[in-house]
């Protein structure tokens, strides 16, 4: 899978007490447009795993090419309830409190809709209550074969 190319995106939520958590997540999909679903898939002793369970909402904020940093620093490894410092980067609170990332070249806002058992992941699936229309981003970041690129030309 790691072949197939794939957007990348910061998954963020707010975790039992309140604090900010952010996941660097390539498995992302649409899932539904009536109603507006989505997905991503969380791998289950991951850093925010848990949060989802109890969370009101989450939000996906897909990174623009300008945002490396800010993925890495998403996929760094860290132990359930370290804190995440995401000052560096401009934002803004989502309807349920979670960050949105508004250098990002996409963002919505989602409800949860159901969680599924998937192995050794979750699949968190939510429903879409508010697309961001206030993100500045230009070009979306892409990851393939363990690395990062900016989409090309157009291939006609």
């Amino acid at each position: 899978m790691a072949r197939l190319a794939g957007g990348v995106a910061l998954l963020t939520v707010l975790d039992p007490v309140g604090r900010d958590c952010g996941l660097t997540v390539t498995a992302v999909s649409s899932v539904s447009l009536e109603p507006p679903l989505i997905m991503a898939c969380v791998k289950k002793d991951g850093f925010i795993h848990d949060a989802l369970f109890v969370a009101d909402g989450w939000s996906l904020s897909f990174l623009a090419t300008d945002q490396l940093d800010l993925s890495h620093y998403g996929a760094r490894e860290r132990h359930p309830g370290a804190r995440d410092d995401f000052s560096p980067w401009p934002t803004r609170r989502s309807g349920h409190g979670e960050l949105v990332f508004t250098g990002a070249a996409a963002a919505v806002e989602c409800v949860p809709h159901s969680l599924v058992d998937a192995g050794d992941h979750t699949i968190a699936l939510g429903r879409v209550v508010a697309v961001a229309h206030d993100v500045t981003g230009v070009l979306p970041l892409v990851h393939v074969d363990r690395r990062y690129y900016e989409p090309g030309p157009e291939i006609t």
